[in-house]
């Protein structure tokens, strides 16, 4: 049995997976900046998945300084036995003039933990990136292949942070691991609550697009808001508790391919996104093509809200349509499911 090292613990994905590891009965090191609130993180995810939280007890955490030589690590230790390493930590932000945080840790940052794995890892060792499915930016004619990515300069991407994220792509191609057959990348999708409960210990992607609808809901309620959209746009919604599951069986394959979208070819059509958040919100979100903006503008209230949610709201204006396969995909986000999940939010997971 191999132990799993998995470094940004605090996150979203990671604090699911090494709850969903430890589990199973597996042994797991947690590396993160925060160390202190990792304990705390991981029961959370625990409960979160329908865990007892017990097994958080005997998680084995260090500290991590991805602008470090080595990490920060204890090297000896982390890297005593064969290892899954699974490169997670990451800066999720899709604002502008973050650039060269961007690059400092979702560039640099992740070259220096390859390196770090390429000069300590036992044989028989493996290295995974969770990278996004959305690296492939603006061209997304599709579908689009689970091949390694070329370059592109970055007006050719929806933000920064994707850019970012095929830069990381690219550097692992090249590297020693993959060569070896000992290195893949797991492209997730849009990341959201639980499958069966809603439940979700994020505020990024869907949730900070539902924060901002919700703050002008409340405030002016009754109003009529269009958003710009693809006729079909459309978005691949991944639950944690069935994406989770899906990475820890590609960790177990013999020979997993290099790149894989973890993602399901049923989408959820943005309409449908607003027919739920309707529901559950004093709002009428109405999707809208740029055409019928242009012959009949935005009022005030209309372009105010598309001025805040701008920045997640750009993932309305495309089709997206990836390469999958059904064994790495997670089950499709059902209508009852797609629900479940703004509805926890909007009863539970909104600041008062």
């Amino acid at each position: 049995m191999r132990v799993h090292v998995i470094d940004g613990a605090n996150g979203f994905v990671a604090s699911h997976l090494i709850g969903t590891l430890l589990a199973r009965g597996e042994e797991v090191i947690a590396l993160a900046r925060a160390a202190e609130v990792v304990r705390r993180r991981v029961a959370d995810a625990l409960r979160c998945l329908g865990f007892d939280e017990s097994p958080a007890e005997r998680l084995r955490v260090r500290g991590l300084a991805l602008d470090e030589p080595d990490l920060g690590l204890p090297v000896t230790e982390v890297f005593a036995e064969p290892c899954v390493y699974w490169h997670v930590a990451a800066l999720v932000t899709f604002f502008p003039r973050r650039e060269e945080e961007l690059l400092d840790v979702n560039v640099a940052g992740s070259a220096n933990a390859l390196a770090t794995y390429e000069r300590h890892a036992r044989p028989g060792s493996r290295y995974i990136l969770a990278g996004t499915a959305y690296q492939c930016g603006i061209d997304t004619e599709g579908p689009v292949p689970e091949h390694w990515p070329s370059q592109a300069p970055p007006d050719r991407f929806r933000n920064f942070y994707e850019y970012s994220k095929r830069q990381a792509e690219i550097a692992l191609a090249r590297s020693r691991s993959v060569r070896e057959g000992a290195a893949l990348v797991a492209r997730l999708g849009v990341m959201v609550g639980h499958s069966r409960t809603g439940r979700a210990l994020t505020d990024y992607g869907l949730y900070d697009f539902l924060r901002v609808i919700a703050f002008f809901a409340r405030r002016t309620p009754g109003e009529r808001v269009r958003l710009p959209c693809h006729p079909d746009a459309n978005l691949h919604l991944t639950p944690v508790d069935t994406t989770v599951s899906r990475l820890v069986a590609l960790a177990a394959a013999d020979r997993p391919p290099p790149v894989s979208h973890v993602v399901n070819g049923a989408t959820v059509p943005v309409r449908d996104l607003f027919e739920v958040i309707n529901a559950r919100l004093p709002i009428e979100l109405i999707a809208a093509t740029p055409e019928e903006i242009r012959d009949r503008p935005f009022g005030r209230f209309e372009a105010v809200v598309n001025m805040r949610a701008k920045y997640t709201a750009t993932y309305f204006r495309h089709h997206y349509d990836f390469a999958w396969r059904s064994a790495m995909a997670p089950p499709a986000v059902t209508p009852e499911t797609l629900d479940r999940l703004v509805s926890w939010y909007v009863r539970e997971g909104l600041p008062e």
